[in-house]
């Protein structure tokens, strides 16, 4: 597979959230599921729970909706299981209308990435279908963009240490590991054209440095943020290079 982004381009972090029960395609509120504001929460660290057969999410992201569309849904799960679910979207609290992606597959310990058609609406909506599920930590909804172009050969992938030092008079070296050393990856775009220009701001204006995302290096998931916003350099007329610098997530 190509290195992709998989980000929140409907406004899911900012949404309001309200747990229910859906009986056909009707929505009806409820206090079914525990602590599900954790579902959003931008955190891979705990979990929602209670989110049993016919249990339902419902993410309002706002009646300006029209722009926000999305193409895919993540979920980052802590143990594999073959528990299934359905998405939903429409323009009403309680009819949920006609689902959109059908989840029947096994789902693994990590992220799981799940294509649908692209499309919009100010409700959307997850259902558990076939039985409990208590180890979803985060769901993202929104864009998967796999990249137009390959980054230059001149990528760089490091690490960053949280490491406090400190020197005593005497010399010596005092080390408190504050945590587990994050991850960074740096590369540049050259020859982009307008429309794929257009894309990553995009992504820059959804995730700014302040929401977290995946990326997909052709190996793996990564959850992690942007240093720094996407700098553009127009290096011939409507032809572009930009700068990308990301750093690892630990939860």
């Amino acid at each position: 597979m190509a290195r992709q982004f998989i980000y929140d381009s409907v406004g899911l972090s900012e949404s309001t959230l309200d747990d229910g029960t859906a009986s056909g395609t009707t929505f009806s509120d409820s206090s079914s599921v525990t602590n599900e504001s954790r579902a959003i929460d931008m955190s891979i660290a705990t979990t929602f729970t209670s989110f049993d057969t016919n249990d339902t999410l419902r993410f309002n992201v706002g009646s300006d909706n029209s722009s926000k569309t999305a193409n895919c849904i993540a979920l980052y799960y802590t143990s594999a299981h073959g528990h299934d679910f359905k998405v939903y979207r429409g323009s009403s609290a309680t009819a949920m209308g006609t689902e959109i992606l059908n989840k029947t597959d096994n789902l693994l310990e990590g992220w799981n990435i799940i294509d649908f058609t692209e499309t919009s609406g100010q409700y959307w909506f997850l259902r558990s279908t076939t039985g409990t599920i208590d180890d979803i930590t985060e769901v993202i909804i929104g864009t998967k963009y796999t990249f137009d172009v390959n980054p230059e050969l001149n990528s760089k992938i490091g690490e960053e240490f949280n490491t406090d030092i400190i020197k005593s008079y005497t010399g010596r070296e005092y080390a408190n590991k504050r945590n587990d050393p994050k991850t960074t990856w740096s590369f540049t775009f050259s020859n982009l054209l307008s429309s794929q220009k257009t894309t990553l701001e995009a992504l820059n204006a959804n995730v700014q440095d302040w929401k977290k995302f995946i990326y997909y290096d052709d190996t793996a998931p990564h959850y992690v943020r942007l240093v720094n916003p996407i700098e553009f350099t127009e290096v011939a007329p409507n032809v572009f290079s930009a700068n990308v610098s990301l750093r690892e997530q630990l939860t």
